[in-house]
């Protein structure tokens, strides 16, 4: 559970993220939105990497303004531009991804082992970065990301920067990997993804909250007309 209350954000003069309140409960969240719609900022502020204008949100009960280290042991994130030392073994960019994520030295190496059976990476644990191909590298990044075992999961355009090929692959192993998840927050443009696969829909606009609800209801019966436009752009 996410609970959010008037979280607002400026960069430079304008603003990404106006007035925002909501709940984020368990399953998997599809966030849409044109770009500049603050999507990408309000991960970052739940992932803590950037801090609210003003405002402050809890996950788990837990307030972020209390006890930052806790909320980041319980929330996993997968930027949409990630990077990892290309001569680092595959296994070892996992371990180091749950060093930093505050998992135990001693329990580093068997996490990394599990997250990357997950994304089905673990026969290729002794490889190096450089020789994964763009599907390999988000498995990879996602491993990084589940390798503490989040309740949370956030994770940024995992597709885009993908070839056509590699994106059902990816697609799926979000689908598998979703139902580990106490509550899983996606920003992606992959429409039918958002329609089969998310529990809830939230659109953003400018940065603001416009429409929230279950897909059916978001892709059969938008309400607001910026979403209504939205939609008939991405088809």
């Amino acid at each position: 559970m996410i609970e959010l209350e008037h979280i607002s954000h400026r960069y430079r003069r304008r603003r990404s993220l106006v007035d925002i309140s909501c709940e984020f409960d368990s399953g998997l969240w599809g966030l849409l939105g044109p770009n500049g719609a603050g999507k990408s900022t309000l991960l970052s502020i739940l992932a803590t990497l950037r801090e609210p204008e003003s405002g402050h949100f809890r996950v788990n009960g837990v307030d972020v303004s209390d006890d930052v280290n806790t909320i980041r042991s319980m929330v996993g994130f997968l930027p949409q531009r990630f990077s990892l030392p290309l001569h680092f073994r595959i296994r070892r960019a996992v371990e180091y991804a749950a060093w930093a994520r505050g998992v135990e030295p001693r329990e580093c190496c068997v996490r990394a082992g599990a997250a990357l059976d997950r994304v089905g990476l673990v026969d290729r644990a002794d490889d190096r970065v450089q020789s994964l191909s763009g599907g390999m590298r988000q498995r990879l990044g996602i491993a990084c990301a589940i390798v503490g075992d989040p309740a949370v999961l956030l994770l940024d355009e995992p597709t885009s920067a993908l070839d056509p090929e590699w994106v059902g692959e990816v697609l799926a192993l979000l689908r598998r990997v979703a139902a580990e998840r106490q509550t899983m927050l996606i920003v992606t443009h992959e429409m039918q993804f958002a329609r089969e696969v998310a529990d809830r829909i939230l659109f953003m606009d400018e940065g603001r909250i416009v429409e929230q609800g279950p897909p059916a209801a978001i892709f059969e019966t938008p309400r607001d007309p910026r979403l209504q436009a939205f939609l008939r752009r991405v088809g």
